[in-house]
């Protein structure tokens, strides 16, 4: 584990989380923002991961890195409340980023409010279980 490459990763995190809140309430913006909240999810879930000593944050496939922090936080014996939102956000990213299906204001906010309470869920996680390179 490398706290650089954790702040690496939680930096990216932050950074795509407050753009995300930036740009939320103009609809004009709102799935660039989703997707934004679900990037920040994304690189939050690669800071615990490598925080935690995962090694294999190659794969692209988010389900695959669900499944890591899934066994990750089970080992630390913390609650996994945030990898079900973390599941939530990235079931939506195809429909976010690709699906030709119009969505309404009710699955962006759904989007931002499961992408708000994930990166709470994290950053307490990665303070808690005391992460070097978190703060």
């Amino acid at each position: 584990m490398s706290a650089t490459e954790v702040q690496l990763y939680l930096s990216r995190a932050q950074d795509f989380f407050e753009a995300m809140l930036l740009l939320r309430d103009d609809q004009q913006f709102f799935s660039s923002s989703a997707l934004l909240g679900i990037h920040a999810a994304v690189s939050y879930s690669d800071a615990l991961r490598i925080g935690l000593g995962d090694g294999s944050l190659a794969s692209e496939d988010h389900r695959t890195a669900a499944a890591s922090l899934r066994r990750l936080m089970k080992l630390q014996r913390r609650d996994i409340d945030g990898v079900v939102r973390f599941e939530k956000l990235i079931a939506r990213k195809g429909l976010v980023a690709y699906s030709n299906k119009r969505l309404d204001r009710s699955d962006f906010e759904f989007i931002f409010t499961q992408a708000e309470r994930f990166a709470q869920w994290a950053n307490d996680a990665g303070r808690q279980i005391g992460i070097e390179g978190w703060r």
